[in-house]
């Protein structure tokens, strides 16, 4: 796209916030710069491996202060997709499925890899369940658009959702407790506490608990976390300090749930295992005596997370030296059945990494040179049961990745900055499987009543695959003012292949990104009014869908055989482009306003891939489609090329808004009142690449409010909050029956919730 396109994209969503009603989402409660005394205060961020203001920072991200998680009740990762429109966070089983402008992972098995990197405590977590048990102590969360490998140890196309703990502070005791009540026999607590040990070390305890029963009529959809975060920090007074820091999460009850489709009783959520679900999904064709498959009200998690880092700076003289090693451990148990069938898992992760970083600001040079290395290892039994289909898949699986990166920004002038990076990465990954594809071919014949065959068709998948890639940013920005930042970027993004069981051609080719930034960052009228402005373009290639396709599972004299197995595959290309404003406006210190509005251009240049019918009929999908002449696994299945060119990237809603107000009422020596609302609004979007009508959710509106008394000293508060005011249904997530084609299951996000909470500061 040509740059004039893009500074058009810049100014519409300008105009928009000056014509919307003035509500935003609720203000956060950043960390105060003496840059900033009145008027709005600062976040500081670190996206660039630098201390800096959000509005300093010439790159494009949002940021959400820790405070603002608890005043949210957000306590898991699919809870911040109410805070930040760009994102799209989706539970699938035990995992967590991360969208940021259409790009992101529907993968959810031990083969799958995040599209948008996951970093706590600037250690990358692999695992698409590890962002469970995290969510508490936090000092912010910062939203990273577009790739950011220049600076970054695991390179990921999409780009980074980085959690930042609160850490240990010396010479300080104290701490805080919160406590929350509400529907659904919720229960939530947080706190920690910071503990001086002596001048230059300091210890920080933090800990979460978070219950509450199922929003599902037979009990899914419940939350059960417990977690304990330890962090001991040290300094020697010489230019060295070390942080080390070690947690543990443990997420139990019945997991996420699902329903079939179009839901049965209103706003009444009807859980996999409700009967009435049970009787509409049985009426579904197949019929009997085709083996069925009957949910049961037995599902459960049992996932354990262990995580140890250090973080260790030294100042060398002529640079700052960064070396962050890291180990975590991943445990998954658990049975669902929200998607209509059985999902049987459980997962043993180890992975290790290791970053070094050099960092300094030397005349008009400012550089960050890194080196990474990460290795995991997953072991891995699936079983995935349909009734008329099945698979049950061992692996071992391995990655070794080593990188080296680099960026530098060189003041031309006193205004004018220019900024580069580079970065080389070298993935290997290798699976040992056993799959077992498991096809109703048939009954026993002269048997009655009929008795059903189930076929057992072993393959013994091998792969040992590397990949390389060298990938860059160019950068320039421009101080328009002492409050006014322009810039702009070009950035390239890389995610290596993806392994799935099959024989034969087992994995996919790496992806790529191209994303171009025009945007403007801006302070007004002494600080009370904050308006950021991004545009961007992203050419996306190659881009990795996964689903259920055929792939090759034997081989025979007459040729291959293939059956349904969860695979990506390099199916798509696509144009994304659009723009995303952010407006702040305190008119006074007791008054703020806030938006956040993104529009949002994404279509497939190019869909294609290839779907699996058990029952040999065309998939229903809303995309066109032709039989191939590929044997299946059981006589009836036939396997059929799907074209969806031209559709809309998935979770890719055009518009999102969130908009809020909030107004504090000053009782001077008796305290304060603090009075929110804020909401979010979205056009209609598509949750996989079938595109049916009963996986698209439609354009809605959901709302949040809270009410604060707060103490003078704002040592205690106490909140009432209402949030889904409408208790509008909104899917998160939606797949259609392997077995049963156009029977769709999709997944909800929560209900009205409502409660109480109270904190106290010590």
């Amino acid at each position: 796209m040509k740059v004039t396109r893009l500074l058009e994209l810049s100014v519409a969503p300008a105009a928009l916030i000056a014509a919307m009603p003035a509500v935003a989402q609720t203000a956060p409660t950043p960390t105060e710069s003496a840059e900033a005394p009145q008027g709005i205060p600062d976040i500081v961020v670190t996206a660039q491996r630098r201390e800096e203001t959000l509005q300093k920072a010439a790159i494009a991200v949002s940021a959400v202060a820790g405070d603002t998680l608890t005043k949210n009740s957000i306590s898991q990762a699919t809870d911040l997709t109410r805070l930040v429109p760009s994102l799209q966070i989706a539970p699938a089983a035990s995992f967590t499925q991360i969208y940021l402008r259409g790009v992101g992972t529907f993968g959810s098995n031990a083969f799958a890899e995040q599209g948008v990197a996951f970093n706590l405590d600037g250690v990358y977590l692999s695992r698409p369940a590890a962002p469970a048990g995290l969510f508490y102590d936090l000092e912010r969360i910062e939203v990273l658009k577009g790739p950011q490998g220049t600076l970054y140890g695991r390179n990921a196309t999409g780009g980074a959702l980085n959690v930042i703990t609160a850490k240990p502070k010396f010479g300080e005791l104290g701490g805080y407790l919160n406590a929350e009540y509400g529907n659904y026999n919720a229960i939530k607590g947080s706190g920690a506490i910071n503990v001086p040990i002596g001048e230059h070390v300091a210890f920080r305890l933090a800990g979460q608990y978070a219950k509450h029963d199922g929003y599902y009529s037979d009990g899914y959809d419940d939350e059960d976390t417990r977690a304990v975060r330890g962090q001991l920090r040290g300094e020697t007074g010489t230019g060295l300090d070390a942080t080390l820091s070690i947690d543990y999460a443990h997420v139990g009850g019945k997991g996420s749930g699902g329903t079939i489709m179009p839901l049965l009783d209103g706003k009444n959520r009807l859980g996999p295992s409700d009967p009435r679900v049970i009787a509409e999904y049985l009426t579904r064709a197949p019929t009997a005596p085709v083996p069925q498959f009957i949910a049961r009200n037995d599902g459960y998690q049992d996932n354990r997370f262990f995580g140890a880092s250090m973080t260790i700076n030294a100042d060398l003289g002529f640079a700052k030296l960064t070396v962050i090693p890291a180990y975590r451990k991943t445990d998954l148990d658990f049975v669902s059945y929200a998607s209509s069938f059985l999902i049987d898992v459980t997962e043993n992760s180890d992975q290790m990494s290791l970053e070094t970083r050099l960092s300094n600001k030397s005349g008009p040079l400012n550089w960050v040179l890194g080196s990474y290395y990460f290795t995991e290892h997953v072991t891995a039994n699936q079983f995935f049961d349909q009734g008329s289909n099945g698979t049950r898949i061992n692996s071992r699986l391995g990655t070794d990745s080593y990188a080296f990166f680099g960026q530098g920004t060189y003041s031309l002038t006193n205004t004018l900055r220019l900024t580069g990076g580079l970065r080389y990465t070298h993935d290997n990954k290798t699976q040992d499987t056993e799959a077992h594809t498991l096809p109703f071919v048939g009954f026993v014949p002269g048997v009655f009543p009929l008795v059903p065959i189930i076929a057992d068709i072993r393959s013994f998948p091998k792969s040992d695959v590397s990949f390389s890639k060298v990938t860059w940013k160019a950068g320039l920005e421009f101080d328009l003012g002492p409050r006014s930042l322009l810039y702009a970027s070009v950035s390239t993004g890389f995610k290596s292949g993806v392994l799935f069981a099959a024989e034969g051609l087992n994995y996919s080719k790496p992806e790529t990104l191209r994303a171009y930034t025009v945007g403007s960052k801006n302070r007004f009228f002494d600080n009370k009014l904050q308006l950021n402005i991004e545009a961007f373009y992203w050419d996306y290639r190659d881009q990795q869908v996964t689903h259920l396709g055929a792939v090759q599972v034997a081989s025979t004299p007459g040729g291959p055989i293939f059956g349904p197995i969860f695979a990506t595959e390099n199916a798509g290309q696509a144009t994304i482009y659009g723009a995303e404003a952010e407006l702040q406006f305190q008119p006074t210190r007791d008054d703020l306003f806030t938006a956040n509005v993104q529009y949002l251009h994404a279509r497939y240049d190019s869909l294609q891939y290839q779907a699996y019918s058990t029952t040999g009929v065309a998939p229903v999908v809303g995309c066109a489609t032709a039989v191939t002449s590929l044997t299946g696994a059981s006589p009836q299945a036939r396997i059929y090329n799907v074209n969806c060119s031209g559709r809309p990237v998935v979770n890719a809603p055009t518009w999102s808004i969130n908009a809020g107000y909030q107004h504090t009422f000053q009782l001077g020596n008796s305290g304060r009142i603090i009075a929110g609302a804020d909401t979010r609004i979205e056009s209609s979007r598509f949750l996989s690449i079938e595109y049916l009508a009963l996986g698209q959710q439609g354009s809605y509106m959901m709302s949040n409010a809270r009410l604060t008394y707060e103490t003078a000293n704002g040592r205690y508060s106490l909140t009432g909050f209402i949030n889904n005011i409408e208790n509008k249904l909104v899917f998160s997530n939606s797949l259609q029956s392997p077995a049963k084609g156009g029977t769709v299951y999709n997944q909800l996000r929560p209900p009205r919730t409502y409660g109480v909470r109270g904190s106290m500061k010590f």
